[in-house]
């Protein structure tokens, strides 16, 4: 008699493992073989994703930082596609043990630069690099059998032009009369191109960090990414010294001529800017939560972006310069250095508990105000905002207890959003008794009157 099923499921899976340890010969792809491929190349778009979001803290002008936190986000965007894509093939993604130790290695090299240029003249060389890459793989892909993964390779690659473009816009004509900065970014493409060819030697060797003898790095103070005290340019974007004790958001008149107009509702958005660069070190800082966490925080962060273009845009529109209002620049300075885990996820649910679910309130009654005045962009504005801010609610409901999780404080969501409210009452000194601020925390439209101003919504 021949073998049993389970003998012949055995002996093909001994197989499969064989075949899957043994050097591609063939000039097609294995499934698992093309996962593999994917594999490394998921973990290179999130760790461009990282680098983008770190650096959107480590460049001063506005434009700079907005054009960084969209390409941080199309970086993220592509590892999901990838992601999505590996999933569907065989082979153990290790997602827990989070960014292979080579590739998280060799981008933390690369992206600890001088300066905002050299940082550019980086992500300018790995994605060339990364390119051929992709290229080659392309070569052996399959146009009927690899058609999903065609797929995924395409939308990847939708607005890569784009973010080339930019870079060699900032590389190009970047201090072209300062022989000493062109030196230095000299020194700086000597360096990255040797890192890279070890990088090469290693990914294809399967070597651990360790394992290499790396140049020295040419810099011992690098500007970033994730400087402790953000990036700003403070002439364009005036900024706005918190005081001590706090205050009911935007409730000071000097942060804006508007404060008492409905129009305020477009300086708020365009602070948003500071939420975005909070998250930036969030996204930065934390490792090894699920990849799905990431992918939900880079849209919250580019969506907080968004909202700040939306803002800056329209008080554009209406007459106004940025030079008018000042700005938080949403950067804990030098407290970074000396922060608590805890401070990750208490930011990250302050944000999602309090600061946008407070929001809808003035937004919702915004909208309808600006739609009777016959400003129907503005009323817009609002109403995009809040479909995007239920969902970043949604995502703080699912990821805060997560983040807690990481520094075993288990918590769940509602809990959590209580634990939010009382701290900020405290903050603000309301009421005399922990009892008394129990109740003012459960009644929602009540807390949000203590924690934030409204809008004089009959002022246009």
């Amino acid at each position: 008699m021949g073998n049993s099923v389970e003998e012949n499921i055995i002996d093909r899976r001994t197989v499969l493992n064989k075949h899957a340890d043994q050097e591609l010969t063939s000039r097609f792809l294995r499934p698992i073989d093309t996962a593999s491929l994917l594999k490394n190349f998921m973990w290179q778009e999130f760790e461009l994703s990282r680098m983008g979001f770190g650096w959107l803290l480590g460049v001063p002008d506005y434009d700079n930082k907005s054009r960084l936190g969209r390409y941080g986000y199309i970086h993220s965007k592509n590892s999901k596609c990838l992601y999505e894509r590996v999933k569907e093939l065989p082979g153990n993604l290790k997602e827990s043990q989070g960014t292979p130790p080579l590739i998280e290695h060799v981008y933390e090299r690369l992206s600890l630069a001088p300066s905002d240029i050299a940082f550019y003249i980086s992500y300018d060389f790995i994605l060339k690099n990364l390119d051929m890459q992709y290229a080659k793989l392309r070569d052996k892909l399959d146009p009927i059998l690899d058609a999903p993964t065609i797929d995924q390779l395409n939308i990847v690659f939708m607005e890569r032009k784009e973010i080339k473009e930019w870079l060699h816009q900032q590389i190009q004509f970047a201090h072209i009369e300062n022989s000493v900065t062109l030196e230095e970014n000299d020194r700086w493409l000597t360096y990255i191109k040797e890192v890279w060819q070890l990088f090469m030697e290693g990914l294809n060797a399967d070597k651990l960090p360790t394992q290499i003898n790396w140049p020295e790095h040419p810099t011992q103070q690098p500007v970033g990414p994730a400087p402790a005290e953000s990036a700003w340019n403070a002439e364009e974007l005036p900024i706005y010294t918190t005081p001590e004790h706090p205050v009911k958001n935007y409730s000071d008149p000097d942060m804006s001529p508007l404060h008492d107009s409905i129009k305020q509702m477009h300086y708020i958005n365009a602070t948003e800017i500071g939420a975005a660069q909070m998250l930036c070190y969030l996204y930065y800082g934390v490792r090894k939560m699920p990849l799905a966490f990431y992918y939900d925080l880079a849209r919250h962060l580019w969506d907080e972006v968004r909202h700040s273009q939306m803002g800056f845009r329209r008080l554009e529109q209406m007459g106004y310069s940025t030079q008018q209002f000042k700005f938080p620049s949403g950067s804990p300075g030098k407290d970074l250095e000396k922060l608590a885990k805890e401070w990750f996820p208490d930011m990250y649910c302050r944000l999602t508990m309090i600061g946008e679910p407070c929001s809808f309130i003035k937004k919702r009654k915004s909208a309808e105000k600006f739609w009777e005045y016959g400003d129907d962009l503005s009323a817009i504005h609002c109403e995009f905002d809040m479909a995007d801010e239920r969902m970043h609610v949604d995502y703080g409901k699912k990821w805060g207890p997560e983040l807690y999780k990481q520094i075993n404080d288990l918590i769940q969501s509602a809990e959590m959003a209580q634990r939010m409210k009382m701290r900020r009452l405290e903050e603000l000194g309301a009421a005399a008794t922990k009892e008394e601020r129990e109740k003012i925390a459960k009644n929602f439209p009540a807390f949000c009157g203590f924690s934030t101003m409204e809008l004089n919504y009959e002022k246009y």
